[in-house]
């Protein structure tokens, strides 16, 4: 009887010490919070993911992540989605206390959705971008000096410089036009009807479903010039990229889109839907037409790069 009562004691000290050992370690206490990117720069439609990290090593608590301003990106569980170009901050919240990455949202840098339509109209595209397009395009206005030119009017442009990465990153040329010395300017892709005929009726299918289809145009610059571009169908139909219209000797072009001028690529999108309020009309063509124009002023050294332009179907 003895025995059982130093065991039962033996057993009752060491479940004893067993607890004490266990509350005595208990829950770390958070100190504090960081954030494995104080500061963060992605461009707009991309997301990158930040990792939280809670002070001292071994505690544990819920991590609360929240955007300054969800209209510039998006915040869940640290992965950031950029929504739009501008600044905000990301915030990781554990218990009182608070880490905070510096965000900035540039402009999209990535070019290819432009590339996930249906059909191509191709005006100005490198090489290994329309080849990787294969089957999609179904017209092409490329300048090809057979039956298709590029025209600059009574030497109004002169050629500029087209080096370098072009529009969607391939090391070839692209469009690029200096205004020259003679107080205007002027240049149009021209498309001989004969032996364009049926490419020329194929775009039938954009007056017919214009919602569908878009004009893009991959454009870079570093001055603030406006420039006029003119659809050819039936009519012309003019409409100015830049911050205001196109003055045309009085005739006001509208600025249907604008971009940031500094020396880098970006993209502009007009619905065609647009166009065709305009009155624009793919039904029938005039003989041997612009199937695009641009101007550019007439201010000496004014330059228009262009590239990725073309008339596209998206799914």
């Amino acid at each position: 009887m003895k025995t059982k009562k130093i065991l039962f004691l033996c057993l009752s000290l060491a479940v004893l010490c067993f607890s004490s050992c266990k509350s005595s370690g208990g829950d770390v206490a958070v100190t504090g919070v960081t954030i494995d990117q104080p500061t963060l720069s992605i461009a707009a439609g991309d997301s990158a993911t930040l990792k939280a990290t809670i002070a001292p090593k071994g505690a544990a608590g819920d991590a609360t992540w929240a955007s300054s301003n969800s209209a510039i990106a998006t915040v869940t569980n640290g992965k950031v989605k950029a929504v739009a170009k501008g600044t905000a901050n990301i915030i990781v919240t554990v218990g009182t206390f608070t880490a905070t990455c510096a965000l900035t949202v540039t402009e999209t840098t990535n070019f290819t959705p432009s590339l996930t339509g249906t059909e191509y109209y191709p005006i100005v595209m490198d090489g290994v971008t329309s080849a990787a397009l294969g089957t999609k395009i179904k017209a092409d206005f490329r300048p090809d000096e057979a039956t298709r030119f590029l025209y600059v009017w009574n030497a109004t442009y002169n050629a500029g410089t087209s080096t370098g990465p072009n529009f969607y990153g391939e090391v070839e040329g692209w469009v690029s036009l200096t205004v020259a010395n003679v107080g205007w300017s002027g240049a149009g892709f021209n498309i001989k009807t004969v032996g364009n005929e049926a490419s020329l009726a194929g775009m039938k299918a954009i007056t017919d479903n214009p919602d569908k289809y878009y004009l893009h145009i991959g454009i870079k610059s570093k001055d603030k010039a406006v420039h006029a571009f003119i659809l050819g169908g039936q009519t012309d139909i003019k409409f100015a990229i830049g911050a205001t219209g196109f003055n045309d000797n009085g005739v006001i072009y509208p600025a249907l889109g604008d971009f940031t001028r500094d020396g880098e690529w970006h993209e502009i999108e007009i619905p065609m839907s647009t166009f065709k309020t305009m009155g624009l009309s793919y039904n029938n063509f005039v003989a041997d037409p612009n199937i695009l124009s641009v101007l550019s002023g007439g201010v000496q050294g004014t330059t228009l790069d262009l590239d990725g332009v073309f008339i596209y179907k998206k799914k």
